[in-house]
């Protein structure tokens, strides 16, 4: 009784749905967020168990019905439902009734049996991997040995495994990538003393597989005061640039830069707080002395690259789950079981034909198939009344011949009428289906209110970083040609006048928008608070600002990037400072309005 009530449960559509909704909501999140590891948490490895259960059930029904089937015979009364089936007489061409029964391509019954059970294979897989896997990442500089014992960067174990160990030393020898002229990867290859791993591909390494991410890039090694020692790994910006970011002794910030993946020299700026205290360009084996007498220096520049393993003794199970899984599907659309009946009634001189064609599934697919068997049987009779006739004169024969034959053909559309009827709602409604989903799609790429005011918040954030580190390069990601021209200008005069602007974004509203096809217009109101820095020192320079705007920010689409192609003022600023060597910094930048400095 209760194992009864259990199976009732795992069937029911409610169970089964939520089932699927849970499997495909760890789907997104695994795709999207990597590294929350979706694949070895507790939830998903409980999910994984329920769904394993509702497949079994399943799977167990599906193979006695299989079972019941290929034993069972079809019999005459079955294709009075049949969707193809007519009946007409002919001239006699035998003295006795006949019966013929057939089934073809009796396999695909077993399709549904191979799919499920492939999918089950496929969700006990999964609930093995969420239990016993385990997943690492290392990020490894040239020359660098990772043992057998040590810690990995990061390691995600399922909820019953082992953290993972190699057997054991393996190094990275050497690291070579290309890119395209566009900055998208071409080829990456990293030499380790186990192999050479190229993207794509991996290493078996004893029981776990070894493979490379697509991060990589040079390496900082940096030395301060001669005596502490830092390696800052840069990462690329998809434009041939490569950068990264170390802190120092007394809370220092370090800003690193490079053209290219093996440079001889880096363009390093130093921070203290929101202040920039010194910006200089160092060689390997150069040095910069800094205030206080602390000194930094550059010790070389080698190629790194990201390190993953996997331990998953599950894979095989999941490989075989993805085979049975295809040829389940493919057994179900290719492999349809057609059932035949042809029936020979003789009626004297005449008999009775009565043929029905009743397939599985997909029954339109059979109309022709159906009209051809029917012509045959036609024939055949109209061949027999043909030989009767040559006692005949030639008139006479012709005109019977023809009576018979458009009786014949009347009788035999009116039968057919229903199934050409079915197949023409059948075509309809994939007509219909393919529309709605060519209306679903067509709006999938509107920009909603949260990532208008999301692509605001995030050019803001880049364009007042850049201010407060000099440094033009860090805002290509957020803007155009035309807006760039601009900010390039004005960071160059505060540079030149030896400060920086600290900026912050007191708050912003969203006050509307509008999206053409590849330009997007939003409306905001913001306030703000502005303070300049002197370089080297940090400390302020004149008057602290609070200042309120109504702006309008065009954006333009480049290569599936929304970027801010001209900033302009929606109604005149409203700015708190009153005195100030230079125009206000927003006027200046839009160009619609300037302020005037007031003694």
């Amino acid at each position: 009784m209760i194992l009864t009530y259990i199976k009732r449960f795992l069937r029911r559509p409610s169970v089964i749905l939520a089932e699927i909704a849970a499997i495909a909501v760890a789907g997104a999140l695994g795709a999207s967020l990597p590294e929350q590891h979706v694949f070895q948490s507790i939830w998903f490895a409980v999910v994984t168990l329920f769904t394993a259960a509702s497949l079994s059930v399943v799977v167990h029904e599906q193979f006695r019905r299989v079972f019941s089937q290929w034993r069972q015979q079809p019999v005459l009364a079955q294709f009075q439902s049949a969707p193809f089936k007519t009946e007409f007489e002919r001239p006699a061409t035998t003295a006795m009734p006949q019966t013929k029964i057939w089934s073809e391509r009796r396999f695909g019954l077993a399709g549904s049996l191979v799919f499920h059970t492939g999918l089950l294979l496929l969700i006990v897989a999964g609930a093995c991997r969420a239990l016993f896997a385990t997943e690492a990442m290392a990020d490894l500089i040239e020359g660098e040995t990772l043992a057998p014992t040590a810690e990995w960067t990061a390691q995600w174990p399922g909820a019953l495994a082992k953290p993972l160990r190699l057997a054991e030393p393996i190094t990275l020898e050497a690291v070579n990538g290309r890119r395209y002229a566009d900055g998208n990867l071409r080829e990456l290859r990293a030499t380790f003393s186990a192999g050479e791993i190229a993207v794509n591909h991996q290493l078996q390494f004893g029981g776990s597989r070894l493979y490379l991410a697509q991060e990589f890039g040079p390496a900082a090694l940096l030395e301060w005061n001669s005596s502490q020692r830092v390696a800052t790994l840069m990462t690329g910006n998809g434009r041939g640039d490569y950068s990264g970011e170390s802190t120092g002794p007394d809370g220092l910030k370090i800003f690193l830069h490079s053209h290219s993946e093996r440079p001889a020299n880096l363009e390093i700026r130093i921070m203290r707080g929101e202040g920039l205290l010194a910006a200089s360009t160092l060689g390997v084996g150069e040095s910069i002395a800094l205030p206080g007498g602390a000194s930094l220096a550059l010790r070389g520049t080698p190629m790194w690259a990201r390190l993953h393993a996997s331990h998953d003794s599950a894979l095989w199970l999941a490989y075989f789950g993805m085979i049975l899984t295809m040829l389940g599907a493919t057994m179900i659309f290719m492999l349809i079981k057609l059932d035949g009946c042809l029936v020979v009634t003789p009626l004297g001189e005449r008999e009775r034909v009565f043929i029905a064609l009743k397939p599985q599934r997909f029954a339109p697919l059979f109309q022709e198939r159906f009209e051809a068997l029917v012509r045959e049987q036609r024939d055949l009779g109209l061949r027999r009344q043909s030989a009767a006739a040559t006692a005949l004169s030639d008139e006479q024969a012709v005109n019977k011949l023809e009576r018979n034959f458009d009786a014949a053909e009347k009788r035999g559309r009116a039968s057919l009428a229903p199934a050409v009827q079915d197949a023409a709602v059948v075509r309809t409604a994939v007509w219909l289906l393919l529309a709605g989903s060519l209306a679903f799609t067509s709006g999938c790429d509107r920009v909603s209110p949260a990532q208008a005011k999301q692509l605001v918040e995030r050019y803001n954030q880049v364009v007042s970083e850049a201010y407060r580190r000099g440094d033009v390069r860090l805002i290509d990601p957020v803007v155009g040609p035309n807006e760039g021209k601009k900010i390039t200008g004005l960071i160059g005069v505060r540079l030149d006048l030896g400060i920086t602007l600290d900026s912050q974004l007191q708050s912003l509203e969203v006050t509307g928008f509008e999206q053409a096809k590849a330009s997007l217009t939003v409306r905001t109101k913001e306030r703000w608070s502005y303070r300049d820095l002197k370089i080297g020192t940090g400390a302020q320079v004149g008057e602290s600002s609070q200042d309120a705007y109504e702006m309008t920010y065009s954006f333009t689409n480049v290569n599936k990037l929304w970027l801010v192609d001209e900033i302009k003022f929606a109604a005149p600023p409203q700015v708190g400072r009153t005195n100030m060597p230079w125009v206000a910094d927003r006027a200046a930048l839009h160009g619609s309005i300037t302020t005037e400095a007031k003694p």
